[in-house]
């Protein structure tokens, strides 16, 4: 019986632990290009990140582009660095210049791309259809 009772306050602890409230940042940078399009890439920015339980809310601004963005999506490859399939569009500011923002709530697939640094910002223009800016969704280590 006393076994089982410390069993069940290990496992309340580590699903405590695991869904933690996280805030952090992270930067946009320009995404990975074959040497001929390199010149259609520029810009920079910066996103802050909440996550409240499974929900994660995304605010941040960017600068610099050569072309107005046409859309950004929060994206979910299944490691760091590796491309993956759409998960929403997030709210962004159709210039050069402006604002990035939107709100999710991650079911468990999404949730264990996040602990694994999956998940991603992808900002397109037409010049740059497979990203503009990129920015990983890391969480800082413990």
């Amino acid at each position: 019986m006393k076994s089982s009772y410390l069993c069940l306050v290990a496992v309340m602890l580590s699903a405590t632990a695991a869904g933690a409230d996280q805030s952090f940042d992270f930067r946009l940078s320009p995404g990975p290009r074959l040497v001929g399009t390199r010149a259609q890439s520029s810009g920079a920015g910066q996103v802050h990140a909440d996550l409240k339980g499974n929900v994660l809310t995304l605010s941040g601004t960017y600068h610099g582009l050569l072309a107005a963005p046409s859309a950004a999506q929060l994206m979910m490859g299944p490691l760091p660095g590796v491309r993956g399939p759409k998960l929403t569009d997030l709210t962004i500011t159709l210039a050069a210049n402006g604002t990035i923002s939107g709100k999710v709530t991650l079911d468990r697939k999404a949730m264990a791309a996040f602990a694994k640094g999956g998940l991603y910002v992808e900002i397109t223009s037409q010049p740059a259809p497979d990203g503009d800016l990129w920015g990983w969704v890391m969480p800082p280590s413990e």
